[in-house]
């Protein structure tokens, strides 16, 4: 599956459109081709340029200094992108300016992920463990790792995907899974920009699917599970280009709608692979869609055929684990009761994961009647998105989803005190609060759409200095995220997420040593079951001033 241009309108003519030029899709190939290999080098030069900076990630002054050296880098990158987009801009370049601005959007995606990835590295120095050691689903995903490694099966009811991913770089490279799962984490987390960039081409130009499809996509970026939010960031592209291909079958050949079932089943077959719980979510929602955009007047057998190849292709690359995790839907209960599940659930404007630990206040006390202003911009852009494209199918689809996953949001919440089962149901609010980023992203592609039948809006949106203007605020926007989601993995000795760090250094390595930087904070290093792990997080709490934040300089022995 290759990037199309944007939905059209519906024609109003029977005949299908013209083919491309025979040299339109070759040309397409390879700038597609170009945008994946420069996001995913971008991504690996910021993991690159992680390595060399030496700090102690147990001082609180090392962390911070840890995070200016990769804004440092990230910036001087960002300026040759925007120096790149300049010049092009002029009158003696200006064929190369399209070009230009789709290598700097691709560019811009994979520095995001590749700061992330970078202040984790910084965050992970001087251990080879993966966040949370061997502790939680770390320990859980090396078990099984070992188990497949093993015996070359594992349980058929969890996605298999990640799990084989961790048993075959270790016999790829001769190493444990407990230091495979380090190295895919942060793996994982780099690809994270590069690969929601490249599933919104499918449907939108360069500069709308950073903004639209990455920029939303940062308040899902989890580096401690990095597969597990990355395929919902995938499967909402490619099932709205399944269901404008299902809208538009009557006009599709025979052949194509073949092609294109089989790319689509093939891609949500791999996707379930990986992570299957967003289907969950969101089955009712696409049901819904695919009842309102079939073509029941002009294309009833193209459609059916479009969605029962998808189908049969999708259950054939996921039999395995689909079938597992019917045959185990009945007799498996979720009884994991952590902080999120005694939160009021209508609150979605943030996701802090699924960690039993919680600091502060929580949910953040709202403005208006208990409900954040964020909140309200989202609906907002919900209503907007309504307003001037409510026939699209792009809001039909996420507004769909977005009802289906609310309805059963409430239908396991209901049921968790009789049931005495929680069923995942806290996991929603990421893909209600993604749906709810994606239509306000919409609102404003859609609404900029319609204002460019305005000859003065059309040329201001046209001019060369509105695309540098935007370009350098989502790069000074991801800029910022990137570090602030980076600094919530340093570690710390709270109940906050840079408590999987924290474990990764005081926990002893797999051959028995302490990491290089364990020894600065005087305790010397546990086993996970060590009660004396457990007292020692306690003790170093009671010297953070703030956060749990490690202070400066540490403690001695």
């Amino acid at each position: 599956m290759l990037p199309t241009a944007p939905e059209q309108p519906p024609r109003t003519s029977p005949e299908p459109a013209p083919p491309p030029p025979p040299t339109a899709r070759p040309r397409r190939s390879a700038l597609y081709a170009a945008e994946a290999v420069v996001s995913v080098a971008a991504a690996a030069l910021m993991v690159l340029l992680a390595r060399r900076i030496d700090v102690n990630p147990l001082d609180r002054i090392g962390q911070i200094s840890g995070l200016a050296a990769l804004q440092l880098r990230f910036a001087v990158v960002a300026a040759l992108l925007l120096v790149l987009t300049v010049v092009t801009a002029r009158t003696r370049w200006t064929a190369h300016a399209p070009l230009a601005r789709r290598l700097a959007a691709a560019t811009a995606a994979g520095l995001f992920s590749g700061l992330v990835a970078g202040a984790v590295l910084v965050a992970l120095r001087g251990t080879s463990w993966g966040l949370n050691a061997n502790g939680g689903d770390s320990g859980a995903l090396i078990t099984w790792a070992h188990t497949l490694i093993d015996t070359g099966t594992m349980q058929a009811d969890y996605p298999p995907g990640w799990v084989h991913a961790i048993a075959w770089y270790s016999q790829l490279t001769d190493t444990p899974p407990e230091h495979s799962l380090k190295v895919l984490q942060i793996l994982g987390t780099a690809l994270f920009g590069p690969v929601a960039y490249l599933t919104w081409r499918l449907l939108l130009t360069p500069v709308w699917a950073l903004g639209i499809g990455v920029v939303p996509a940062t308040t899902l970026i989890d580096p401690y599970k990095p597969y597990t939010n990355l395929m919902l960031v995938v499967m909402i592209p490619v099932l709205l280009a399944l269901l404008r291909r299902l809208r538009r079958a009557g006009d599709t050949t025979w052949g194509r709608i073949a092609l294109h079932a089989a790319g689509y089943g093939i891609a949500l077959g791999l996707v379930f692979l990986v992570y299957s719980g967003w289907f969950v979510w969101s089955a009712p929602g696409v049901l819904l869609s695919a009842l309102v955009l079939f073509p029941w007047r002009t294309g009833r057998l193209k459609g059916l055929a479009l969605l029962a190849i998808t189908a049969a292709v999708f259950v054939a690359v996921s039999s395995r684990h689909l079938f597992g995790l019917l045959t185990a839907s009945g007799s498996v209960k979720d009884r994991y009761f952590y902080w999120d599940t005694w939160t009021e659930p209508t609150y979605l404007a943030m996701w802090r994961g699924d960690l039993p630990g919680n600091t502060g206040p929580w949910p953040p006390p709202g403005e208006l009647g208990g409900v954040g202003l964020f909140t309200v911009l989202t609906l907002v852009g919900l209503a907007t998105a309504i307003a001037v494209a409510r026939s699209r199918t792009v809001v039909i689809t996420l507004t769909s989803v977005f009802a289906g996953a609310w309805l059963l949001r409430f239908h396991f919440g209901a049921q968790m005190y009789g049931a005495d089962a929680v069923q995942l149901w806290p996991r929603s609010t990421a893909e209600l609060l993604y749906c709810l980023l994606l239509l306000t992203g919409f609102a404003a592609y859609y609404g900029t759409r319609r204002l460019d039948a305005v000859t003065r809006v059309r040329t201001a949106l046209a001019a060369p200095s509105t695309g540098i203007g935007v370009l350098a605020a989502l790069l000074l926007l991801i800029a910022s995220a990137g570090s602030s989601l980076g600094d919530r993995y340093m570690p710390r000795t709270d109940n906050s997420l840079g408590y999987l760090a924290t474990s990764a250094h005081l926990v002893k390595q797999p051959d028995g040593s302490c990491s290089a930087y364990a020894h600065t904070l005087g305790k010397g290093c546990f086993e996970l079951s060590d009660p004396r792990f457990g007292e020692t997080l306690l003790e170093l709490a009671e010297l953070t001033p703030k956060r749990g934040e490690l202070p400066h300089p540490p403690p001695a022995g």
